[in-house]
């Protein structure tokens, strides 16, 4: 996606980044869309990218 900002992330295979995505900035709104470890590490997968738009 464009305008695109990603930190700290592992995204699953086969995933689209839609435009405009920030993760990895704001921990307590990365943790209510992705999984979030203690490190700040968060996974990207389908589901949780087709959430984002429901």
């Amino acid at each position: 996606g464009q305008n695109v900002r990603l930190k700290n992330v592992v995204i699953d295979r086969g995933v689209r980044i839609p435009d405009g995505l920030v993760v990895g900035e704001d921990p307590k709104e990365d943790a209510k869309r992705f999984r979030r470890t203690d490190k700040g590490i968060c996974l990207i997968t389908k589901p949780m990218i087709r959430q984002l738009s429901a």
